[in-house]
């Protein structure tokens, strides 16, 4: 019996996980593998691992996390914990924060899109494709916002098709800091900077997009920042 989810849950999970072409490894970064949560610096990594250890069994291993503690993953630079880091190629799809509300179904559907290939239409394939220039996608997020889930299912896609693209979902009240760096009144807000400027929190942004656009219209904002990233350099 899950300690987290009801049968239907379980059920349906187990669906998903269960017909997945092939295993996945995910990688979750919490403050202390042992005593998750123990630093004062992590309220929710405690969950974070619960969770994880949940998907596991419930996925019968379809879906698994390395757990690791900050100095352990230091090759990764996660620049928040808990960070869920998926099995992309690149690691460049991440979330931070716990995958709550809303968030828990783009949290599920990113491992379809991983082992069973996205589900974007063939044109937005070949123009997220076609983006050549290394940037950073950075998308503030609220368990409760109900249009969050349809820009971080796309820009998880988006890192898929093209791991040029560094994707982070980031639960902006957990986070607050470099969401309130942006400013940020509304969410989803999309902030788009130079991979560059990875360690720099707040970092001037190349594009941004205050509030929900169509998933379409995203793409239009990635080449624009493309376009103004190949006149920096």
């Amino acid at each position: 019996m899950s300690a987290l989810f009801d049968e239907d849950t379980v059920s349906e999970l187990r669906r998903i996980f269960t017909s997945l072409r092939r295993s996945l490894q995910d990688v979750l970064v919490i403050d202390s593998v042992l005593n998750p949560g123990s630093s004062g610096k992590c309220g929710t990594c405690p969950e974070a691992k619960q969770l994880a250890e949940e998907l596991s069994t419930i996925s019968r291993g379809k879906v698994n996390f390395e757990v690791l503690d900050l100095l352990s993953a230091r090759h990764l630079k996660p620049r928040y914990v808990p960070a869920f880091i998926y099995d992309t190629v690149k690691k460049n799809v991440r979330y931070y924060g716990l995958p709550s509300g809303q968030e828990f179904a783009p949290f599920i559907y990113v491992h379809e899109y991983i082992s069973d290939g996205v589900k974007l239409q063939k044109q937005v394939v070949e123009e997220v494709e076609s983006i050549e220039t290394p940037m950073h996608v950075k998308v503030f997020v609220t368990p409760e916002c109900p249009y969050c889930p349809i820009v971080v299912d796309f820009m998880n896609q988006v890192g898929i098709v093209n791991s040029n693209i560094l994707v982070e979902a980031i639960e902006a009240f957990e986070h607050p800091y470099e969401a309130d760096k942006y400013h940020v009144l509304y969410v989803p807000y999309v902030a788009i900077t130079r991979i560059e400027d990875y360690d720099v929190y707040g970092a001037s942004p190349i594009e941004v997009v205050p509030g929900y656009i169509p998933p379409e219209e995203l793409v239009e904002v990635l080449k624009k920042a493309e376009r103004k990233l190949k006149k920096t350099m």
